[in-house]
């Protein structure tokens, strides 16, 4: 959870995270009145739910998948509960323990979207407003100037913050599981549409004032600030149906005693079950350092070379071979790179390798897509096809994985295939990227990309795959 702690504190999607915890506890501390009439009952058929995230740590390991993992260490906590403390506590104390799935840092799959609805969102605002816009995707334009929707002003903090506020408000105040509900779904809306209005305030302040007072420049500020006012007024407004709890008994029956010879029994049984995962991954897969793996020189082929430009990386971590070089022609510039892992999916070297060797700093995806490569003898290769942006230039990046001994669809697939393949010991893959303008004008960067790997030789730049 080392990597979650360190999001909590320099993320401001996740600083929230930071609140879950004490929440957790003034929750369960409320309940102590109806708790006195329960006594742990140790259920060790709760170990089931210790062994199937445990399993699932294990595999989010070995792939490095860090969210996956950080997920699967709540979900062995919720089986240590369960198994310890029996299922009538654990089911009367479902929403403080469900809660702390909120400690996992996640939600970025969203961003996508919310930056899209948010962008829309502002847009028609703007229109309504009477001042003239253009959207195009997540960027709009206006007479003084020209915004885009950034990932970090999607509105994923707000959702975020406004399910770990608005959850245990409505379980405090409400009864009902309609109310609890009903309250949570209006918040989320909430924070959705209060983003939207956020984005439109301040496009349409800094277009009248001629941003006079930068406000752009403080928007994370304002925004604080207005999902703040946007919440308070929600929940003073969720305060006017609130159904209080019946009064708890005055005196509590007693709970029956439980052997503690039942808990000590529990809690080593837990523990066993907690260790094994780590224990398997360090027997089964042992951690083998490996030197540099050189690779043949790359060809510009149809395209003339061409002096690379700054900012590409010499030298990658967790890569362990790579190959670069920049090619020109009719002012189309390529940079093409390949890539060789040693153990990809160990410490997560095959996920998002592409956007590192592809120098992603400041890029943000706008489009990801599928597609497909004619290569030698007429196969058939995946591409992973990425329109990403920065500022007001556009880019296209090809990625193509080779994972034991074949072309793969990035993802659930090749990890599968990685693992698979390590254990068989073959145990890299070859990354292949290529990167060209996007810019309105110019010949379609998709034709540039596709004839230029067609004419790659890909099969024999993958050739350092099959080394051991």
């Amino acid at each position: 959870m080392q990597g979650a702690v360190s999001l909590w504190a320099h993320s401001g999607t996740y600083n929230h995270c930071f609140l879950i915890l004490p929440i957790f506890i003034y929750i369960v501390w409320s309940s102590r009145a109806e708790l006195a009439a329960f006594a742990p009952q140790p259920f060790l058929w709760g170990g089931g739910v210790i062994v199937v995230f445990a399993g699932l740590w294990l595999t989010c390991f070995l792939a490095g998948i860090a969210e996956g993992a950080q997920f699967a260490i709540i979900g062995i906590v919720q089986g240590v509960l369960l198994t310890l403390f029996g299922r009538r506590v654990f089911l009367r104390l479902l929403f403080p323990f469900c809660y702390l799935w909120l400690l996992v840092p996640s939600g970025e799959f969203m961003v996508p979207t919310l930056q899209l609805v948010t962008a829309k969102a502002a847009a028609w605002l703007l229109d309504m407003a009477g001042i003239a816009t253009f959207q195009d995707g997540i960027g709009i334009e206006v007479p003084s100037g020209a915004y885009m929707v950034a990932p970090g002003c999607a509105g994923l903090n707000f959702v975020l913050a406004g399910l770990a506020t608005a959850a245990p408000f409505a379980e405090l105040i409400y009864r009902g599981w309609r109310r609890r509900v009903a309250f949570v779904a209006a918040v989320l809306a909430l924070a959705v549409a209060g983003n939207a209005v956020r984005v439109f305030l301040i496009i349409a302040i800094a277009h009248v004032t001629n941003n006079v007072g930068d406000i752009a420049d403080d928007h994370l500020l304002f925004g604080w600030a207005f999902f703040s006012l946007l919440l308070l007024g929600a929940m003073a407004l969720g305060q006017r149906f609130r159904q209080d709890h019946a009064p708890s008994p005055a005196a509590p029956p007693a709970a029956a005693a439980v052997p503690s010879a039942s808990i000590v029994t529990a809690a080593a049984f837990s523990a066993v079950l907690v260790v094994a995962a780590p224990v398997a991954a360090w027997l089964a897969w042992p951690d083998v350092a490996t030197a540099a793996i050189a690779l043949p020189p790359l060809s510009c082929r149809s395209l003339d070379a061409d002096a690379a430009r700054p900012g590409w990386p010499a030298g990658i971590a967790q890569v362990d071979g790579l190959e670069a070089i920049d090619c020109r022609r009719d002012g189309r510039h390529v940079h093409f790179a390949v890539a060789v892992l040693d153990r990809p999916v160990r410490q997560g070297k095959l996920f998002g390798v592409e956007h590192r060797i592809a120098a992603g700093e400041g890029w943000n995806r706008w489009e990801r897509r599928a597609t497909t490569l004619q290569i030698g003898g007429g196969r058939s290769v995946p591409v992973q096809a990425d329109l990403e942006i920065r500022g007001g230039r556009r880019r296209l990046v090809w990625s193509l994985f080779r994972v034991g001994g074949l072309w793969r669809t990035p993802g659930l697939a090749a990890m599968l295939a990685d693992v698979k393949a390590d254990i068989s010991g073959r145990r890299r893959a070859v990354v292949v990227v290529a990167v060209t303008e996007a810019d309105e004008g110019e010949p379609p960067a998709d034709s540039v990309l596709r004839s230029f790997l067609a004419s790659q030789p890909l099969d024999r730049l993958a050739a350092a795959e099959g080394g051991h």
